[in-house]
């Protein structure tokens, strides 16, 4: 990759959330000698009214916002000002105006002239004037179109056509999202999300034993599930299950977003709390299925979910919702069901029929997805670009599309 470097739109926060996809890949490039300013999440709209726990959110993005521009991990990290009311045109004119010149004083800070311009949000696309980059890169990680039309003052539609325009290639998080935006942009590489080395490197043969201290007393089997625990959990389902089934035992490891009252009140439903990444395997080792207890949407359909991997690096069977990339990347891995009925099946046989020579075939199957591995593959993505790049010189000089001069209302300035 010949680029300066690259100014990366993240979809995600680097201060608030656990390690995604976009910060692993970042991180990793930074540590091979690219420069990496990584734009934390400039939001798609605001939450809908009924979007819990709004001020809490609202905390964790001022205290990012408060660390404005700092270096992390050999990454620029720059939490922008602005108000994430994109749909009204003042304000977007004004948050192009603020952006800007805080993308100037970042770039200047990182040493690029020109990068590589990384769009994980479609909100990127109105930056695509104002940042000077001799390519773009569309990071598509989820179905933005049906999981953001939920929220206020977006324009989410537009602007992820206009990236699928513009991007010289599109990564996607998963087989469905590949497909379909496939029918779009001119070229789509599928790159899914890769797993954490302590997933990868958990003993299997622990399973049943050393039990960390929380996990003690909880009668087995259990099933269990880790990662943040949001509106997007079906709650009704898994308390239907955990009343039919008072000899299983629901474990639920994350941060609690949202109202669990009724399932706390359940004796079989157990919450050990908020765990960093690296602590997790401890524990999901000892599960006897990896649940998908997601509700059943559009948006989830096409998702790309970090646990499904996790879980097989753990050697856990699978039990979930319709999901593509559940049901045809690793076939018969995935036990699908829709209804408490074949949800408990579905439970039911995962548990009858593990072993541990299937959990050691289902380590297998993911042994060359770790976060390096993903990064290395794209990393190959973007140097094809480099050569796709010489190609087009060796015939023509060329301006990519995306730098000539703004015009209109969006000749707020250009970084």
């Amino acid at each position: 990759m010949k680029t300066d470097g690259i100014v990366c739109f993240a979809g995600n926060d680097w201060w608030m959330h656990n390690p995604m996809t976009e910060k692993q890949w970042m991180r990793q490039f930074a540590a091979d000698g690219t420069a990496v300013l990584f734009v934390n999440s400039i939001g798609i709209g605001m939450p809908g009214a009924g979007s819990p726990h709004v001020a809490r959110r609202l905390l964790r993005k001022l205290r990012s916002l408060a660390r404005w521009l700092r270096r992390d991990e050999g990454v620029w990290v720059l939490t922008p000002l602005l108000l994430p009311l994109w749909s009204v045109a003042p304000v977007r004119r004004l948050n192009l105006f603020l952006l800007t010149l805080q993308l100037r004083h970042a770039i200047k800070r990182t040493g690029m002239s020109r990068a590589l311009f990384w769009a994980g949000i479609p909100t990127a696309a109105l930056l695509l004037r104002h940042v000077h980059h001799d390519a773009v890169v569309y990071y598509v990680q989820d179905n933005y179109t049906a999981y953001y039309d939920s929220m206020s003052f977006t324009r989410v539609r537009e602007d992820h056509e206009t990236l699928l325009r513009a991007a010289d290639v599109v990564i996607c998080a998963s087989v469905g999202l590949a497909e379909r935006e496939a029918a779009f942009a001119r070229r789509v590489e599928y790159i899914p999300h890769g797993v954490h080395p302590a997933f990868l490197e958990a003993d299997l043969d622990s399973a049943g034993r050393d039990l960390p201290k929380a996990l003690r007393g909880i009668p087995r089997p259990i099933v269990g599930y880790w990662g943040s625990l949001e509106a997007l959990q079906d709650r009704a389902l898994v308390a239907a299950l955990a009343r039919r089934h008072p000899e299983w035992s629901f474990v639920f490891i994350g941060r609690k977003m949202v109202d669990l009252d009724e399932l706390e009140a359940l004796h079989n439903v157990y919450y050990p709390g908020y765990l960093p990444i690296e602590d997790i395997p401890e524990y999901g080792v000892h599960f006897s299925v990896g649940l998908l207890s997601f509700v059943q949407t559009e948006w989830i359909r096409y998702s790309c979910p970090i646990k499904f991997r996790e879980y097989l690096a753990l050697g856990l069977p699978v039990v979930s919702p319709p999901i593509i990339e559940v049901e045809r990347v690793y076939p018969g891995e995935g036990h699908i069901a829709r209804t408490v009925d074949e949800f408990s099946a579905a439970i039911r046989e995962a548990i009858e029929t593990d072993t541990p020579e299937r959990r050691r075939a289902r380590r297998a199957l993911v042994a060359d997805e770790s976060w390096a591995a993903s990064a290395a593959r794209v990393r190959a993505v973007l140097d094809s670009l480099d050569a796709d790049a010489e190609a087009s010189g060796a015939q023509a000089p060329a301006t990519h599309e995306s730098t000539r001069p703004a015009s209109g209302a969006d000749k707020e300035g250009s970084a």
